[in-house]
């Protein structure tokens, strides 16, 4: 079973349009612009980062595990108005989340399922849950028959940067479609 984490965020948070403020700055003889975080979005992010740990905790969400893989944040939207844009919640919802429920939002895939509207009941549930994926591989078993491979091979001693990499999903020209490396060398 794969393990994954429920939430519920009751209402609606702020859009990105009511996220962040700006304001100019002096600083020695010029000035810069600062962002700051809205009353409305520091109220939200205080609620809903206190709802969050708790069910991290309930649920036995162990944050560990998002450090390594991507995971998606599955979302289903229940607006009170037909006029709202989905996307616009993305953002402060996931920031909230950063250190909570994941170590870093740089390995969050966001993706809306489906969008209805309740006005007498406006909320988001949101699931995390780890991708498929692994690295370039489409599975943990393809990774694993790739891996299982290269301990036969010279570079895998040596802490092969071609693996380490394919883990990483960055693509390289030394493996091809059939996942097949061109630098293995044979113990």
């Amino acid at each position: 079973m794969v393990k994954e984490l429920k939430l519920t965020v009751n209402g609606i948070p702020p859009s990105v349009n009511h996220y962040l403020g700006f304001r100019g700055v002096r600083k020695g003889n010029g000035c810069m612009v600062m962002s700051y975080t809205k009353p409305e979005a520091k109220k939200f992010k205080d609620v809903f980062s206190t709802y969050a740990k708790e069910q991290v905790k309930l649920q036995g969400w162990n944050i560990e595990e998002t450090k390594e893989i991507h995971h998606y944040l599955d979302c289903v939207f229940y607006f009170d108005r037909t006029d709202k844009d989905e996307q616009n919640y993305m953002k402060v919802m996931c920031d909230t989340l950063n250190g909570i429920a994941y170590i870093d939002d740089k390995k969050i895939l966001t993706r809306t399922h489906e969008v209805y509207y309740d006005s007498k009941n406006p909320r988001i549930e949101i699931t995390i849950r780890p991708v498929e994926y692994r690295g370039v591989f489409s599975n943990e078993k393809q990774l694993r028959q790739f891996e299982s491979n290269c301990e036969n091979c010279k570079r895998y001693k040596r802490n092969c940067s071609i693996l380490k990499k394919a883990k990483e999903g960055k693509i390289q020209e030394e493996i091809d479609h059939t996942y097949t490396c061109s630098k293995y060398n044979e113990i």
